[in-house]
């Protein structure tokens, strides 16, 4: 296949984002995510640790926040 014989589609996505899931993220990745690297880096004194329990941190509350979720709603329709 020869670079000529190649066709070019112009193609435009948009993508919609909630205003939700924007406020969501900023919250919880920014100001949580924020907050604990500054407590754990107090604690610790190492910025990798600090670093490491930011990320550990705010994915286990996204996991929790998740779990909570399907089970309510598990609950609301027994």
């Amino acid at each position: 296949m020869t670079f000529l014989s190649v066709k070019k589609q112009n193609q435009v996505v948009f993508y919609i984002i909630k205003g939700s899931t924007i406020k969501k993220f900023l919250i919880l990745d920014c100001i949580t995510g924020t907050s604990l690297y500054y407590a754990i880096k107090i604690i610790s004194s190492s910025i990798l640790i600090g670093i490491v329990g930011s990320i550990v941190g705010t994915e286990g509350i996204k996991r929790a926040s998740w779990f909570c979720d399907k089970r309510l709603k598990i609950h609301n329709v027994v």
